[in-house]
């Protein structure tokens, strides 16, 4: 059974309200930080903080109507802007965790204040539980695979951990030979870990902000259908050749 990749390339404030309600099973997306970064095609990336929360308020209430009940959201951004957007979403949604994605840098070193070297990762779900949680998918081998209680799980069936919150790869434009124009690209082992964990094959995983088509790509990867929203031709031409050139079998960087 194939799965169906498509690309909108248009405004997601816009494009959202097309997709019908309770039609999507998991969102993952990592929009502009307002941080003045270039997007390209008129976006303006330097708002007031109030308007830029406002504009967020805009998206995240669209996705909040196409999401299905039990699915989950992931919202990348930075801690002082996902802070802001908490007391909107727990109007609508469920809060399961505060995760950060840490990363090592080597530019932007402040002289006046500590170096940034994390996104933080809200992850909600619609409704009172999830769908799904697939521990099994994600499970990381135990630190302590001696110990008499370790020894007991894994011979009652289990292969390993849940994952802590903190998540620690480095830059894609720093070590990734799949790195894109595109100028805040995620890593995909990164990604596979949110889609494994809340979403089956052939569900549909959406991603308002395409930028350099990681999500979709992983779901690819992951035999999941996507949905992807850009606004400039150019990111869009990007995620189209990136998803023709991919088969499921290639390996994650």
């Amino acid at each position: 059974m194939k799965t169906e990749h498509k690309i909108i390339c248009g405004d997601c404030v816009n494009e959202l309200k097309n997709i019908s309600v309770n039609s999507v099973d998991l969102i993952v997306t990592d929009p502009p930080f307002n941080i003045g970064k270039n997007y390209g095609n008129g976006f303006k990336d330097r708002m007031k903080k109030e308007q830029y929360i406002e504009w967020c308020k805009q998206w995240l209430k669209e996705c909040i109507r196409v999401l299905k009940d039990g699915g989950a959201l992931y919202l990348f951004n930075y801690p002082e802007n996902n802070a802001y957007l908490m007391p909107f979403l727990d109007e609508y949604l469920n809060f399961r965790r505060w995760m950060t994605w840490h990363y090592p840098v080597n530019t932007g070193m402040s002289p006046t204040n500590f170096t940034r070297s994390q996104h933080s990762i809200l992850f909600y779900i619609k409704g009172e539980k999830p769908k799904l949680f697939n521990k099994k998918e994600i499970a990381e081998p135990y630190r302590n695979p001696t110990d008499k209680r370790i020894k007991e799980l894994i011979k009652n069936g289990s292969n390993g951990k849940t994952p802590y919150d903190v998540f620690q790869f480095n830059i894609v434009k720093n070590v990734s030979k799949s790195k894109t124009e595109h100028p805040c690209q995620l890593p995909e082992k990164l990604i596979e870990i949110f889609i494994k964990a809340s979403s089956q094959k052939y569900d549909i995983v959406l991603d308002p902000f395409g930028g350099s088509f990681t999500t979709s790509v992983v779901a690819k990867k992951l035999e999941r259908n996507s949905i992807s929203i850009e606004l400039n031709p150019k990111f869009c031409d990007i995620g189209k050749k990136r998803l023709s050139n991919l088969t499921t079998l290639k390996y994650f960087d």
